[in-house]
């Protein structure tokens, strides 16, 4: 058939279809052959060509056009029925083109719904159900079609796309007990937009929305049936794709959504819903479900390319705000600015004006994917290759594109299947491994803005389509609301069922991202592995790292999540259940780093500022392109109110947590390595001193060598010599040599260095190339073992913490402070040990054992009114800059800590130094560095000016009163406390150490509490003098210097400002207010500090007093004090260099710093000006004092002070003003002084081991109790006479009670009393008075010595000394004791003379200078006749040196008579004759017992009462003029017009007796009588006074006058000796005596009091070793006077000696390792083998330095000969 022409035209439609057909030709061939069996199948053949095929014409265009269609089917009919029917079909499209117009289907669409189907068809339906037979047919069928497109058309029948497959190839077969089989090549397959829409958009954009290069399909389908063993019917679907690749752009989205969308409602339109019941739904569901049960998808590669723009305009949008106001407002949101219009943000771009949009490209890559969905076992699995997520941002100039990866992995697989018992729960793995996500705000920001858009198209297209589908949806409600409503349950609980397990397995995830412009973070995982996410997480090699610093490092965590069973009892138990659960968290180990100078809070600051932005670009974005959104405040209510997860336990356990501070790298490098070098080159620099020692032999008469004095007499009194002294070039070979070595050693040294890999913080820089070891990479460290931290919710919510707030806070509770944010949960703490490092110094600055803690931490925030709002700039990216408001600096309040936190530790050691003071600097400045505020910006970087600050900030300790507050308390079972006596943190033996047992620690605000027990101090005073001298540890057994039973101390804290009211730290503006403070820092801050210290020594047991003094304690039991001279020379420099250390250490923060510009400093005033008063108070009970001197032989040996109970108080303050900040300070003056010492005894304890039995008796009350007047108690001490000689041994001193009182004009009188009261309430309540008195007795004394004015404090710096009961006994083992006791106090507290060499030199000094002002003298022609006027000229400078040899020409003046001396007073200043009192001392009832040895007596002189005063007069006089002349020696000397003054000075002591009386009392009568002394009188008894049983009265009661005088005056150009005069007074002595009493009392007078007291050779200062080195050099200092040349020359020569010897002495230290000597003992020195210097071991060294010791220290003895 040529030519076919079709038309349609329906019936009442109007319609008209036209189809053509060009050509068909049909070709039909049948053939049956013949075969030896006779019976052969048919073989038929049909061939068909149809050409030309045009379906529904209309125009030149066709819904459909076929160029040819070639059929060819070939079939093999058997002729029985049970064979199959073999048929082959091979169909070929030519030219195929399928135009989809919908304007040409719609009709035979509508046309087809139309008709109606005729009710007969359900009865028919029943009888069609007969079973057929099935006909066996095997089919082969071939389909190919070269070329095929199709174009999709717009309802406007515009076309839209255009789809091309090229090549493409079916195969299907259909075998028979077979499934059918369907294999499917095709070829290239491109989905294309229509030309004239790709005309409308930018060329650079391809046309192609989806291209495929090559794809393959197979279907293979398994029947069911025995031979297959298959159930049921099963397919499997394959799908093989080699490449895909997809491009869009905005508006090739927006054309696809607008085409589905169209087609939607076009569908919907022409197919409404049909109403099914529900049973027909279900079996729907169930028949759909059967299909392909088995489908593999798999793609080689697949790009997918996004290309589009971003609108970069000028935008605004609303900012509202929401503020807690706490108890007073609730949460508010504020929506209005300060000026009454909205609070607005204002967006705009930074782009030039011309360019308005910025292009950027989004390409996903993929290199293979793979989907296998198995719906039989419910099973699916996803295989990723790697993939990248790129993005490209296109530049306005030429500049190439800037291309960033946003994800990246290498390797993806997921999995689900089913699992768990009876397969209810569904499993699902996920496996990935690299993975890279990288998250920038200029790509967010261009993607969000591409969804934005689309989310608007699509509400466009839904508002067009609302019509219908709002029929439709109604439609369907009904449809969905006739269903059972048991379906719906029965659904849920199988959901519920149904559990989900999920499984991950992830390898190097490594997210990174820019937070804010110059904030780079990441976050590296190694590994992450769960078995069950929803129960737990193992993750390895964690890193978190800012700006190129890592701040956190973990080697494993694992994260698990508990569930919490809730009771039913619960309304939200359905709340609770899903979203409460525990949490714990476990870490093998954690590293917690502070980079240097990495500043976290402007990180934070940055980040903060960024996401708000970020924020509020969206917000402007969205307002803009989808206007029709509308923000839903129910919906923020309920995201909000689904945050509201509270935790109810989370449990943190670290094994091993360190927390470091990073040191600079400079610094860290040159410490490390100064320390490094000097252990390297010390053995060299000793090398090279013995080469230059043979240098010397050599040249010992050359000049240099007589220069170097000390080197050459070394060398010529050594024995040996060194003959053979190598030549000058050898020995520089031999230098060159040991330096080599020396380099060699310290290289060898560095690279056994392991080297810290830091934090990142200085990877580039000038400090990169610094590289420090682990040991020194820290500037402080905090170690922790076995780490266990729970956390937990605490009861009420807020309103529990601010209970809890309210509970520690008294100002909180009074004034009802609201709050804005509240964080804090209650805390359990346990760990194996906590310590604190600070670099890699000797001792730990904290180490403790076993720590436990059980307390509750608060983190709270005062809520304020609406603060001052400020305009911001906010830069986000490359493009974007926001203009935002925020709340202006100084008006929001700081978060603050309140806490209760009791921790206890089994054992503590804590270490400090003034060496340790740099160190705090440095780690103030590391937090100042992390919390102060600054810019970071790298890409937008200007300086920001600073807001004008309204006031300086508050120092550190009132920032600490201010942020901190609460209850703190510190136990520890056993502490030991490291105190090193130098400068040298690493310090290891000069240190003093405190050891106690039971300690505990509490701070309140403004109270400090410590109380221990068993504590004890150790020195190393002997340890150091011992350094000095010898080489070996002196052999002493350790005795503490302090030993209390019992230690407690108080400090109260209490400061000043301006508010009055310095605990209330509230200083921020309450909201009830209104408006902000003008000032808020001001009135808080500090202007006076008063500390008022407490110290208490008390005995061990808490018995009363009585009790205590009955039984025999030992020494243990009570505070004991062993110190001697030596002791206090050390304390006083430990307590000099802890108070006073160099400058340098105590102001090193104010240095400036390496490449860090100095700062304007706060101007606030340093702590020791703030201090304004300090009052210190120490009481100790039963304190027994013992003098441990360091000769064997000393006479004061054994030496012991005992108090029953002593008081020291101690004030010091600035006087009775009102300090201001402003207000001028005095300084901080002693004001005050009381010594308060009951029961004191001194006595010379001979026998050590009977001490404690000493001073029990000493203790108990037997001894104090006085003898009354009653022959019961005569009776009663002739019983204890016998025990009273035993007790009398050694017996030098007893008071009942003694006390010392001194106070300044300028004290406080109120404050100093009330602190006075307070003390006395503190102490313990105990009568003192039945101790020494006994009964009504004591108050007739107290009230005699007050009626007299003793124990009268008045304010005039006059010290007054208050004696009750004087006792002391006086004999010359006492009297070598004593002596010997306060010459070696005397030495210990003299100020320290300078060395010979300073003294010579400044006497060099000042002859020079003076020399040098005679010369411009005489040339300017003074007259010669006036030296006097000449060195008075300058008496100022004369007076500061203090050389003895100034002394010698200056002329001595020795008057014979006062009458010579014409002297005129011309001023005073003193008021009248009273002068100034220096002190006076008060004595009741003074006893005095005088030993005699040759007599065999003692004489006892007692008195009622007396006093002692000392007073000074200074006055100017004016001298005669004859006296200049005769001191001048020329009567003709011209004075001057001015007549000369000088100053006189009169020292006064004056001493009264009343009531005095004395005694003389054998001592060979009664042996075992013991000391005798008088009974106390009282001022109520009678007249006659009874003496003891030997006591002989020598002269009756009489008063006693005597007056010691000396005058002084002089200038220091004319001196005066001074005049001495001793005066005595008795008005109604009367004496009688027999010769033995006189005897005795001539034998005192004369060996005991006017006797010169014998000179102590020895020092007390010196190490026993030195007693010959010293004795020599006080004998020489006593016999040479001072000024001598040769004398002063020698001396320095001994003090070069000395320093040899020092040098020696630590070189041998340094060089005596035990590692080496051991093995080189063998080898000796030889003299003349020079290479052995070089060569020789450290063992050789030691030798040859011990010998040249013992020649240094001859030397020594030597020079000290010639002096």
């Amino acid at each position: 058939m040529s030519k076919l022409d079709l038309k349609f035209l329906p019936k009442d439609h109007g319609l008209s279809i036209n189809n053509e057909i060009g050509s068909i030709s049909v070709r039909l061939m049948k053939s049956q052959p013949q075969n030896d069996l006779g019976v052969a199948p048919t073989h038929l053949w049909l061939e068909t060509d149809v050409t030309d095929i045009h379906l529904l014409m209309d125009g030149s265009t066709s819904v459909l056009e076929v160029v040819k269609i070639a059929t060819v089917v070939s079939a093999n009919i058997p002729t029985q029925s049970t064979e199959p029917i073999r048929a082959e079909v091979n169909i070929k499209i030519s030219g195929g083109q399928c135009n989809l117009i919908i304007s040409r289907i719609k009709p035979l669409i509508l046309m087809k719904s139309a008709k109606k189907k005729p009710l007969v068809l359900h009865e028919s339906s029943q009888q069609d159900k007969v079973p057929k037979e099935k006909l066996a047919l095997a089919l082969v069928l071939t389909f190919s079609v070269p070329e095929l497109s199709v174009v999709l058309y717009s309802l406007d029948d515009i076309p839209l796309f255009h789809c091309c497959l090229l090549s493409t190839h079916f195969s299907a077969s259909k075998l028979v007990n077979q499934g059918p089989e369907l294999h499917a090549k095709l070829g290239e397959l491109k989905f294309l937009v229509a030309v004239k829409h790709q005309q409308l958009i930018n060329e650079s954009i391809s046309g192609t929305l989806l291209h495929i290069s090559r794809s393959t399909l197979d279907l293979e389908q398994k029947e069911a049936g025995k031979d297959s063993g298959v159930d049921h019917a099963k397919s499997a679907l394959s799908v093989n794709i080699s490449g895909i690749g997809m491009h869009f752009c905005f508006y090739y989205l927006e054309l696809l959504c607008t085409t589905a969308m169209s087609y939607k409602g076009f569908l919907k339109s022409i197919r409404p819903p049909k109403k099914r019941p529900v049973h027909e739904t279900s079996q729907k569901s169930t028949k759909n479900a059967k299909g392909a049960q088995l489908v593999k998808i798999s793609v080689e590669q697949c790009s997918i390319l996004y290309v589009g723009d971003m609108r970069l305009e000028d935008m605004s949008v609303a900012d509202p705000k929401r503020v807690n106001f706490g108890s007073q407002g609730g949460r508010v949101m504020i929506t209005d600015d300060a000026n009454g219009g909205p609070r607005m943000a204002y967006v705009n771009s930074t782009r030039f004006p011309d360019n308005k949009n910025v292009n950027f490209s989004t390409s996903l890559e993929i290199n293979r994917f793979g989907l296998c969905l198995n719906k039989e076992k419910h099973s699916m699995q996803v295989e990723l290759g790697r993939s990248r997520l790129t993005h490209k941002e296109y530049q306005f100039d030429d500049n190439p594109a800037e291309e960033v990866t946003l994800f990246d992995v290498q390797k993806a697989k997921f999995v689900k299947r089913s699992g768990g018992q009876n397969d209810n729960a569904v499993c699902s793995l996920i496996n990935v491994t690299d993975i890279a996500v990288r998250y920038e705000p200029d790509p967010c920001l261009e993607l969000l803005e591409v969804g934005t858009r689309l989310k608007s198209v699509l509400h466009r297209l839904k508002l067009q389509n609302s019509a219908t589908e709002v029929k439709d949806e109604t439609a369907h409600m009904d449809t969905l609301t006739k269903k059972d409503p048991t379906d719906n349950s029965q659904q849920e609980k199988a959901q519920k069922k149904r559990e989900s397990v999920i499984a991950i397995d992830v390898e190097s995830l490594k997210i990174s991202g820019e937070l804010a412009d110059g904030v780079e973070a990441m976050v590296h995982v190694g590994s992450i592995f769960s078995e069950n996410a929803k129960i737990g997480v193992l993750i390895e090699g964690v890193a978190i790292i800012f700006c190129d610093a890592q701040l956190f490092r973990s080697s494993r965590m694992q994260i698990s999540r508990i569930p919490i069973s809730v009771s039913d009892s619960l309304p939200d138990k359905k709340f609770q259940s899903a979203t409460t659960c525990d949490w714990v968290i476990q870490l093998r180990d954690a590293y917690i780093c502070l980079p240097f100078r990495l500043q976290l809070r402007a990180i934070d600051d940055a980040v903060e500022d960024t996401l708000r932005a970020f924020k509020l670009i969206s917000a402007a974005k969205t307002s803009v392109l989808f206007p029709e959104k509308k923000p839903s405040s129910s919906s923020s209510s309920k995201k909000s109110k689904s945050k509201s997860t509270v935790f109810r336990y989370i449990r943190l356990i670290v094994r091993d947590l360190t927390a470091e501070i990073e040191e600079e790298p400079l610094q860290g490098w040159l410490d490390e390595h100064m320390t490094l070098m000097k252990n390297v080159f010390n053995e060299s620099i000793v090398r090279l001193d013995l080469l230059d020692q043979l240098e010397s032999a050599k040249n010992k008469d050359s000049p240099k060598a007589k220069l170097d004095g000390s080197a050459s007499e070394n060398s010529n009194d050594s024995p040996d010599v060194y003959v053979d002294a190598p030549g000058m070039q050898s020995l520089e070979k031999l230098r060159e040599e040991i330096h080599i070595q020396a380099f060699k050693s310290y290289y060898q040294a560095c690279q056994k260095l392991s080297v810290s890999e830091g934090s990142g913080s200085c990877s580039s820089g000038f400090q990169s190339g610094f590289k420090m070891s682990k040991q020194r990479a820290s500037v402080m460290s905090i170690c922790a073992k076995d780490v266990d931290v729970s956390l937990s919710k605490i009861d009420g919510g807020d309103e529990g913490m601010i209970s809890f707030v309210k509970s520690v806070d008294p100002v909180c509770a009074k004034n009802d402070i609201p709050f804005s944010r509240l964080y804090g949960s209650n805390f359990t703490l346990k760990a194996k040990s906590l310590s604190a490092y600070i670099r890699d110094y000797t001792f730990p600055l904290f180490s403790g054992t076993s720590a436990k803690c059980d307390g509750r931490l608060v983190l709270a925030q005062q809520a304020t009114c609406f603060q001052p709002q400020v305009r911001q700039d906010v830069y986000v990216g490359k493009w974007w800059r926001v203009n935002l408001l925020r709340s202006a600096t100084g008006y929001t309040p700081p978060m603050k800590t309140y806490a209760d936190i009791p921790l206890s530790f089994q054992r503590g050691e804590v270490s400090f130094g003034v060496g340790y003071e740099p160190v705090f600097a440095d780690i103030s400045y590391a937090f100042t560095c992390a919390l102060r505020r600054a810019n970071l910006a790298k890409r937008w970087y200007f300086e920001r000016p600073e807001p004008p600050r309204r006031e300086r900030s508050l120092p550190w300790w009132d920032d600490m009163r201010n942020y901190i507050h609460g209850k703190f308390s510190l136990c520890l079972a056993e502490t030991m406390w490291h105190l090193p006596a130098a400068t040298s943190p690493y310090e290891k033996l000069d240190q003093l150490l405190i050891t106690t047992g039971y300690i505990e620690i509490r701070y309140v605000d403004g109270y400090v509490s410590l109380s221990s027990k068993c504590l004890k101090v150790y020195i190393t005073s002997l340890e150091s003098l011992a350094k000095k001298c010898t080489l070996e540890p002196p052999p002493h057994t350790t005795i503490p210097f302090l030993e209390t039973p019992s230690f407690f101390m108080d400090i109260a804290i209490e400061w000043g400002c301006d508010s009055g009211n310095p605990m209330d730290h509230y200083i921020f503006t309450l909201p009830v207010e209104g408006k902000p403070r003008d000032k808020v820092l001001d009135p808080f801050r500090s202007t006076s500090l008063s500390l008022k210290w407490s110290f208490s020594l008390k005995p061990s047991t808490a018995e009363p007093m009585e009790s205590k003094q009955k039984t025999q304690a030992s020494s243990n039991d009570s505070p004991t004090l062993n110190v001697g001279a030596h002791d206090l020379v050390w304390l006083s420099k430990w307590w000099n260099l802890f108070f006073l250390p160099p400058h340098k250490l105590r102001l090193f923060s104010r240095f400036p710093r390496f490449g860090v510009p100095r700062f304007i400093r706060s101007g606030n005033l340093p702590l020791d000006r703030v201090m304004t008063e300090q009052c210190i108070r120490f009481d100790a009970t039963l304190l027994q004092i013992n003098n441990i001197p360091l000769q064997a032989d000393d006479p004061a040996k054994g030496l012991t002070l005992h108090f029953t109970k002593l008081r020291l108080e101690i004030s010091s303050s600035r006087g009775k003003q009102i300090f201001t900040f402003d207000c001028k300070r005095e300084p901080l003056d002693l004001v005050y002084m009381g010594i308060d010492m009951h029961l004191l005894k001194v006595f010379i304890n001979n026998t050590p081991e009977q001490t404690s039995s000493k001073d029990a008796q000493v203790e108990s009350k037997s001894l104090h109790t006085k003898v009354a007047d009653n022959p019961a108690c005569e009776k009663s001490k002739t019983k204890t006479r016998s025990t009273e000689k035993s007790r009398d041994d050694g017996f030098f001193l007893y008071s009942d009670y003694f006390t010392i009182r001194k106070q300044a004009p300028k004290a406080d009188a109120a404050r100093l009393s009330a602190w006075q009261e307070d003390g006395r309430k503190k102490s313990e309540v105990t009568s003192f008075k039945s101790e020494f008195d006994g009964g009504d007795e004591s108050d007739d004394a107290q009230s005699g010595s007050d009626e007299e004015g003793f124990n009268v404090v008045v304010a005039d710096n006059c010290q007054r000394v208050f004696v009750h009961g004087l006792k002391i006994l006086w004999s010359l083992e006492n009297r070598a004791a004593i002596l010997s006791w306060v010459g070696g106090l005397t030495q210990a507290f003299q100020p320290p003379k300078p060395s010979p060499s300073r003294q010579y030199t400044q006497r060099k000094i000042l002859e020079k200078k003076q020399a040098t002002k005679e010369a411009e003298m005489s040339n300017d022609g003074a007259p010669n006749s006036s030296p006097l006027a000449s060195q008075s000229s300058d008496p100022l400078q004369q007076t500061k040196s203090s050389d003895p040899a100034s002394s010698i020409g200056s002329s001595k003046l020795e008057p014979t008579s006062t009458s010579e001396t014409a002297t005129k007073p011309s001023n005073s200043s003193d008021s009248g004759d009273e002068g100034t009192r220096l002190f006076m001392v008060n004595i009741v009832q003074p006893q005095f017992n005088l030993h005699s040895e040759e007599a065999n007596g003692r004489f006892l002189l007692a008195a009622g009462s007396g006093r002692v005063m000392v007073r000074s007069f200074q006055s100017v006089v004016q001298v005669g003029q004859e006296m200049f002349e005769k001191a001048l020696g020329a009567s003709n000397v011209s004075i001057g017009e001015s007549k000369p003054e000088m100053t006189w000075s009169r020292f006064e002591v004056s001493v009264m007796l009343e009531h005095v009386q004395a005694h003389v009392a054998p001592t060979d009568v009664d042996p075992g009588a013991g000391i005798q002394w008088l009974p106390k009188i009282h001022r109520r008894s009678s007249e006659v006074k009874r003496t003891g049983a030997l006591l002989e009265r020598v002269f009756m009661p009489c008063q006693m006058y005597f007056r010691i005088t000396r005058h002084k005056g002089g200038n220091p150009e004319l001196k005066v000796k001074p005049l001495k005069e001793l005066a005595f007074n008795s008005p109604d002595i009367t004496a009688g005596m027999t010769s033995r009493q006189f005897q005795v009392m001539m034998d005192v007078l004369t060996n005991l009091l006017f006797a010169r007291a014998p000179r102590t050779r020895k020092s007390n200062l010196c190490y026993p070793l030195d007693d010959d080195d010293s004795d020599i050099a006080e004998e020489s200092d006593a016999v040479v006077p001072d000024g001598v040349e040769e004398v002063e020359l020698a001396k320095i020569h001994v003090e070069v000696k000395e320093r040899e010897r020092k040098i020696l002495f630590d070189d041998i230290r340094i060089l005596s390792t035990s590692s080496e000597l051991s093995g080189d003992l063998s080898q000796s020195p030889k003299s003349d083998d020079s290479t052995s210097i070089v060569t020789g071991s450290k063992s050789m060294l030691v030798k040859r330095l011990k010998k040249e010791l013992v020649n240094v220290r001859n030397g020594r003895k030597e020079k000290h000969i010639l002096c």
